[in-house]
């Protein structure tokens, strides 16, 4: 692995930005559900400290030169539930905004989503502790549950006549193709990393 100073402290960026983005989010869903918006505010400090994990493990590992395997591995395992309850909270959400009725216990469809891969990211870890097919399954659910996410803003935003926005939510599907394919790469170069950290960045502002 090659990272540099600027590189580990640049991986903040993205994540600062979708912060705040996220703050907003939570507050819209909050005033249409409050169930719903708590469970928007949950899904963010998730995120939140999925990105900041990384972030600091990538920053521990320039500065000391030691590598904490365990910060660094919980990107995923707080990305995945974070971005499958923001999906369900944005669902919810939308439904209350038309006027439609939302189950009774919204939390409970995404808990049994998180759990099922969550079992299975468990049992892949202990059945082959050496490999990283847990990884991918975490990978897996991230990816679904982010494009879910962007599917569901992109209909919003065509709804309300915000085109500008619904070529950014684009964009930020591509974005997640991008960044899920790139993730799978053994060798994580520093030139790999940047173009990873510039795509993330743009596509959270």
């Amino acid at each position: 692995m090659e990272y540099t100073l600027s590189l580990a402290l640049f991986d903040f960026v993205p994540v600062i930005l979708s912060g705040i983005g996220l703050l907003f989010l939570a507050q819209m869903i909050s005033r249409l559900d409050a169930t719903s918006g708590k469970i928007a505010y949950l899904a963010g400090v998730f995120i939140v400290l999925g990105g900041l994990s990384k972030a600091v493990w990538k920053t521990t590992y320039v500065v000391s030169d030691t590598d904490i395997a365990w910060m660094n591995n919980l990107l995923f395992i707080f990305l995945a539930p974070g971005f499958t309850l923001l999906s369900w909270a944005i669902w919810s959400g939308q439904q209350k905004l038309a006027g439609k009725e939302i189950p009774k216990h919204v939390w409970l469809r995404p808990l049994a989503i998180i759990a099922l891969f969550g079992i299975g990211a468990i049992s892949a870890a202990i059945a082959q502790p050496e490999e990283r097919y847990w990884f991918f399954i975490l990978l897996t659910l991230t990816t679904f549950a982010n494009l879910a996410v962007a599917a569901l803003l992109i209909i919003q935003s065509r709804n309300q006549g915000l085109s500008l926005a619904v070529g950014l939510y684009l964009f930020n599907i591509v974005a997640v193709f991008m960044l899920s394919g790139m993730a799978r790469i053994p060798e994580q170069t520093a030139a790999l990393q940047w173009i990873e950290e510039s795509i993330n960045a743009f596509s959270q502002g």
